[in-house]
């Protein structure tokens, strides 16, 4: 990303959203940290902004958590939260100001990474991935939030973000997905597809007059619609959420 980038994060830092929604998508992210990173471990959110899922690792799960994201504002936000609110099972994420294609961490230093959100807007993203697969160590544990090719929904985004300067949005196919867990040398233990109904709120006018928001992303249900049928066409879905293990080898 580029300095633009960095100034578009800092800009929007005190707005930028601090919990976790209650939509399945949402859901999901806090449910495979939750089932995947062991407690009291050492994990890394990368790309993780105000720190909205680093701060629950910590204090839920008891982790030392190492916060990186390339916006300063954002981790300004990460420490006045952590002020505000005590420490909690003696856990406070610690802010690292870094691009996720470079890392300023050693080797194998992690027992678990994460990135969500942050890879679909990287024309370099496998070099971010192979970062953070560089930081975790044998037998750890990736979880990758990676946009999907061939969803409709992208023809949206792209207009979106290329009008806010960004170079546009980067979806993988899943077969480029398994082709980089191989060459990571990692195995893929769990894959959730989910947007395939989402596509359609892009639509004009659909998500604002009319039910389908709320039809397909019905609070409390997990999955919801949308996750079940991006299951069942995992091909045409939006996101790939993918758990990956570090072999021992």
């Amino acid at each position: 990303m580029s300095s633009y980038d960095q100034k578009h994060f800092d800009s929007c830092a005190e707005s930028y959203e601090t919990e976790i929604g209650e939509e399945y998508p949402q859901w999901l992210k806090w449910n495979l940290l939750e089932r995947h990173i062991r407690k009291g471990s050492r994990v890394a959110d990368i790309g993780g902004a105000n720190g909205r899922h680093a701060r629950d690792v910590a204090g839920k799960l008891a982790c030392d958590v190492v916060c990186v994201d390339l916006s300063e504002g954002m981790l300004r936000q990460l420490k006045a939260r952590s002020m505000e609110t005590g420490k909690t099972n003696g856990q406070v994420p610690t802010p690292v100001v870094a691009r996720a294609q470079a890392i300023p961490l050693a080797d194998g230093s992690m027992d678990a990474a994460w990135c969500y959100a942050t890879l679909l807007l990287m024309p370099d993203q496998e070099v971010a991935i192979r970062e953070i697969a560089r930081i975790v160590k044998p037998g750890g544990t990736i979880i990758l939030d990676i946009g999907n090719r061939w969803n409709l929904g992208w023809i949206y985004w792209q207009r979106f973000y290329k009008k806010r300067g960004f170079p546009g949005i980067f979806p993988l196919s899943g077969s480029a997905i398994r082709d980089l867990a191989v060459n990571l040398d990692c195995e893929i233990i769990e894959n959730v597809a989910t947007g395939i109904l989402s596509q359609l709120m892009y639509i004009p006018f659909v998500d604002k007059h009319t039910p389908l928001r709320r039809l397909i992303h019905k609070q409390g249900q997990y999955p919801d619609i949308d996750g079940r049928c991006s299951a069942m066409l995992p091909v045409f879905a939006n996101r790939f959420y993918v758990v990956l293990k570090k072999r021992s080898g």
